[in-house]
């Protein structure tokens, strides 16, 4: 279980024994997000969200791709210096879930743990570097919706009335009219022979007309100022989805159900003071991004919260839920919108839509056992899409494991640290007298400069794929710098003539900063890889953190005074089953 404390100050050095993760210590079995005065005055406070992820199946490729953005961009803040706390976890309630522990044999509660835990285990396999992992059906989640429809209900937003309209019991959501179209039944072992039927527009599941009383939450009263809210803040990137948001407001905006009868759905919040309703999902699992800021203890007002700089991560399916429900529940609760709500594409395979009728989804588990989790994270980064969907391909894999990570990235750090052009071993020294760099040195040098500008803009965002690129392209230009600079013809040999030491050092150095900066810059991507690369530069750990580190001209025999030469031994960076 997790415990947020407002404040918690404590000696440095008891701060080093009691950490076990990113800020949080263990106190007879409890864990505490805590940092020292000195942190929360220096450190901006940064919130980073992945949805919580539906429990009515195992994890699959692009859960993993969801989470890996949200990690990256956890790294990469961390990185630049921001106290970060980055959360992901899994969506436990609802009659979906209660239909899988049925089919599974399984009562639901038991359900959910096992599917909640293949959730977890896949993020820790994939080295997701997560401060908190949520589940709905904690206590501090009940706590944290329950204050929430309170809220809501002493504000004036919530109302009981009937309901009656089209939903979708795949997609939980509510439907109009000009939402739904007529389509056929999906052909499923329950129901072999398709029917004619109401289907969503959007995303072809079956809906049902439904009329029953429920809770009401005064959605209507919000399209205006949603809809500022998207001119004036921009909050929602890239900014392609924001025209599907726009029509969607366009249409008009009714008031929303917000419960279910007990009878029909009962696996879920009971709406408080009425066992006979059941919160809506989604009003339930949305309120998990201030659960985890320790709301209702901690305000999300407060300076103490981490609320007030928040990113949500997002796939395209549920851009409506996060970018119009949730900012109307929060504004009608008083409660600051979110800074930022980045919106990815989905993955096909081959070109197709993953689907288990077409026996094509894609086990995460499987790919990293089979390929290495470094190369695993390096392609789902890149070949994601924000605007456009990622496609998985084994052909792809291998083209990029060979293109980018061997051929371009390993092959620069084997060229610039191995024995053919540096036999003794040394460490480069430092070009301090720039007069000894060429034109091709300086424009390299200069590049990285560019380089590192552009990608954090790009990390900043949450725009890996564009950032990748970017950083792949100039390392494809430090090795054509190699090749046209020739340093092996520099290199003493008997009987050798033209042998310059002084053009060598500068090639080698220049060549080793590229790699140190690139490196650094990969981190938040391919974090072992990259590690192991910094651990060879013998890069000391306090020269890996902060954006001054990208500036050229690191001292390597300074701070490896006490260990004069390069590493002797074979750097392996990626383990792959060709």
């Amino acid at each position: 279980m997790f415990k947020l404390l407002k404040q918690i100050s404590i000696n440095t050095n008891f701060k080093k024994k009691l950490l076990i993760n990113n800020g949080f210590m263990n106190i007879n079995g409890i864990k505490y997000y805590c940092t020292s005065n000195k942190q929360q005055d220096d450190k901006k406070k940064v919130l980073i969200t992945t949805p919580i992820f539906y429990v009515n199946g195992p994890p699959h490729i692009g859960h993993l791709y969801t989470a890996l953005l949200g990690d990256a961009l956890g790294r990469w803040n961390r990185f630049i210096g921001n106290d970060t706390l980055f959360m992901t976890g899994t969506d436990e309630h609802g009659i979906k879930v209660e239909e899988a522990a049925k089919k599974n044999g399984l009562k639901t509660i038991d359900y959910c743990d096992k599917i909640s835990n293949r959730f977890r285990e896949l993020f820790d396999k994939a080295d997701i570097k997560y401060d908190d992992f949520i589940r709905t059906t904690e206590p501090r989640h009940r706590e944290a919706v329950t204050t929430m429809w309170n809220r809501l209900l002493e504000r004036g937003y919530i109302y009981k009335g009937v309901y009656k309209g089209w939903y979708c019991t795949s997609d939980e959501s509510f439907l109009t009219d000009d939402q739904v179209t007529e389509g056929m039944s999906p052909i499923t072992p329950q129901n072999p022979i398709s029917k004619k039927c109401m289907v969503s527009l959007e995303s072809g599941h079956e809906v049902n007309w439904i009329e029953e009383e429920n809770y009401m939450f005064k959605l209507s009263e919000f399209s205006s100022t949603i809809e500022n809210w998207f001119e004036e803040v921009k909050p929602i990137f890239p900014t392609i989805h924001v025209n599907l948001l726009r029509h969607m407001l366009s249409q008009g905006v009714k008031d929303l159900s917000i419960s279910r009868p007990s009878s029909r759905i009962s696996w879920g919040i009971p709406v408080p003071n009425d066992s006979t309703q059941t919160i809506y999902v989604w009003l339930d699992a949305l309120t998990n991004y201030l659960t985890v800021t320790g709301y209702p203890k901690v305000s999300p007002t407060s300076p103490q919260s981490y609320w007030s700089n928040t990113t949500h991560i997002i796939g395209k399916d549920i851009i409506k839920f996060h970018s119009i429900y949730w900012p109307s529940f929060l504004k009608a609760a008083d409660y600051p919108l979110p800074k930022s709500i980045i919106c990815h594409a989905h993955w096909t395979v081959n070109r197709e839509k993953m689907s288990k009728s077409r026996g094509n989804v894609v086990d995460p588990f499987t790919e990293i056992d089979n390929h290495g989790l470094e190369l695993i994270r390096y392609f789902l980064l890149k070949g994601g899409g924000l605007e456009n969907d990622g496609d998985w391909s084994e052909h792809e894999l291998a083209v990029r494991f060979k293109a980018d990570l061997a051929d371009t990235y390993g092959n620069l750090i084997s060229r610039c640290t191995g024995k053919s052009l540096n036999p003794s071993g040394e460490w480069p020294k430092s070009v301090v007298d720039h007069s000894l760099l060429k034109l091709e040195d300086q424009n390299l040098i200069d590049h990285s400069s560019r380089l590192v500008k552009s990608v954090s803009s790009h990390y900043d965002r949450g725009d890996f794929k564009s950032g990748i690129f970017e950083i792949m392209t100039f390392l494809y230009e430090c090795n054509l710098y190699i090749q046209s600079q020739a340093p092996w013809t520099l290199v003493p040999k008997p009987n050798r003539v033209g042998s310059d030491l002084i053009r060598l050092n500068t090639i080698i150095y220049v060549a080793i900063e590229m790699i140190r900066i690139s490196s650094l810059l990969l981190l938040p991507i391919i974090p072992s890889s990259a590690t192991l690369t910094l651990n060879h530069l013998s890069i000391p750990l306090e020269k890996r953190l902060n954006p001054s580190n990208f500036n050229f001209g690191y001292d390597y025999h300074h701070t490896n005074s006490l260990n004069s030469k390069i590493p002797n031994e074979t750097l392996i960076l990626f383990h792959k089953k060709l």
